[in-house]
């Protein structure tokens, strides 16, 4: 694609925090784009590092930095991004991974070619590890991620490095919600998928990077987001969905010792499907011996962050 700036500006939006010896990578691959028309926003999340200078060395005017004072979370960070966009699109990167040469351009296309009812499009992405640079997975997603959101089984989200939306659609729907600090991602695409829906690129166009220092949230942020998802989009995700949020979030909470909580989900997993034995079962333990049924679930489940209840792509 030429150098004509009547074609649409494409906003791109790195937020990073500690990145200075990854994101180099991640921004000559926004920069070496086919797409031409296109601005880069980094958005320094509190950086204690070298990460300023190694940004401000770089002589290029589609460049704009901006440093937080603290450090907000990538959620906020992502939300200064579509505030200071000016283009037509905005497409989102993370500072260790990488795009591949036409993933902007393919992208635009699709969407000036679909029709009004699509607010984004996303893609495929594969995964490498850090220190080998061996190819050690893909992602590709095909099925209509609106229909599987109300009808569907699990959770399976255009990752956030893979989308490119309108930017006034990103401002509708609220942006990012800030009290996230985990599954950002899944609640803004359900956002999108409430009004609008998502084209697929049907190609491998990111480089994840892995098996290097990450920058990992916790399981507590995960079951406070999950929550969250739960609260704010019950009357829109599937019966599937919610039964499998509340189980998740009912059996952290017993191994974290909040039993209130976790016999309150409980009931909300039954109140999703009154017929499920083993959370019958689970209500009745809670309640006869909430001790008891820690043990049993303590010697069960060795990593709270993958309960039974949910499963994630």
């Amino acid at each position: 694609m030429n150098n004509n700036k009547d074609i649409p500006l494409v906003s791109v939006v790195i937020p990073t925090f500690n990145r200075a010896h990854l994101i180099l990578k991640s921004i000559n691959s926004v920069l070496q784009q086919t797409y031409k028309n296109i601005e880069l926003i980094i958005v320094d999340d509190a950086s204690s590092d070298n990460t300023e200078e190694v940004v401000t060395n770089l002589k290029d005017e589609r460049i704009r930095y901006v440093k937080q004072e603290k450090n907000l979370g990538p959620s906020v960070a992502r939300n200064k991004g579509i505030e200071l966009a000016n283009g037509k699109f905005v497409a989102f990167l993370d500072s260790d991974d990488q795009w591949y040469p036409d993933k902007i351009e393919k992208q635009v296309n699709l969407l000036m070619k679909s029709d009004e009812s699509v607010g984004a499009v996303f893609c495929g992405m594969e995964f490498y590890d850090f220190k080998t640079n061996e190819r050690i997975g893909e992602h590709l997603i095909t099925v209509d991620i609106k229909e599987n959101f109300t009808k569907g089984k699990y959770f399976l989200t255009p990752p956030m490095v893979t989308i490119l939306a309108y930017k006034n659609i990103l401002q509708e729907i609220g942006g990012f919600d800030d009290r996230l600090k985990a599954n950002e991602d899944t609640e803004l695409a359900i956002k999108i998928c409430k009004k609008y829906n998502f084209a697929l690129v049907k190609e491998i166009l990111v480089k994840v990077t892995r098996n290097h220092k990450q920058l990992m949230t916790n399981n507590e942020n995960y079951i406070s987001a999950r929550e969250i998802i739960f609260d704010k989009h019950y009357d829109f995700l599937s019966k599937d969905i919610l039964f499998g949020l509340a189980k998740q979030i009912a059996n952290y909470n017993i191994l974290k010792n909040n039993f209130v909580k976790a016999k309150d989900y409980t009931k909300k997993a039954l109140e999703i499907k009154p017929t499920d034995f083993k959370t019958i079962l689970q209500l009745f333990s809670l309640s006869l011996s909430p001790a008891l049924t820690k043990r049993i679930f303590s010697a069960k489940h060795k990593n709270a962050a993958y309960l039974s209840g949910l499963k994630t792509n």
